[in-house]
């Protein structure tokens, strides 16, 4: 793939395939963003299930990760999980994490971490290094 600079337009997503290759355990990675609740109720990133996760917009019930689930649950209203203190990039990749890894542009994110502004989100996922597997979705 040949690297082309993002613009405003350009939305990002964690690739999958990035962590696949990359030989970290996106699992472990994933408790680590969990609150004290579900790492208390996951103490083990190996020993979970999937979980029946009702979708609330069209009542379609899914199979999904159980940290996943319990992060979109629980940790997502916590108002440490985004927050000004966080690196950014450490915002981002939880932004991605609570929207179920979604297609986000720049802008878009910044509603969602409005301390950075549209331009600061960009510049950091403007280079070719994927952080945390955070990349552009080129169409």
């Amino acid at each position: 793939m040949v690297w082309k600079k993002p613009d405003q337009q350009t939305r990002f997503h964690i690739d999958m395939v990035w962590w696949d290759e990359s030989g970290l355990d996106f699992r472990l990675y994933l408790r680590d963003h969990l609150c004290d609740i579900c790492r208390e109720r996951y103490p083990d990133h190996r020993q979970t299930d999937a979980v029946d996760w009702i979708n609330p917009e069209t009542a379609e019930v899914l199979r999904t990760d159980a940290l996943v689930q319990c992060l979109r649950t629980y940790c997502m209203d916590s108002s440490e999980f985004l927050s000004p203190k966080l690196p950014l990039i450490t915002a981002v990749f939880r932004v991605f994490l609570a929207n179920g890894n979604e297609p986000l542009s720049a802008t878009e994110l910044h509603e969602y971490i409005p301390w950075k502004t549209e331009g600061q989100i960009l510049q950091l996922l403007s280079t070719p290094t994927a952080h945390l597997g955070v990349r552009p979705v080129f169409e």
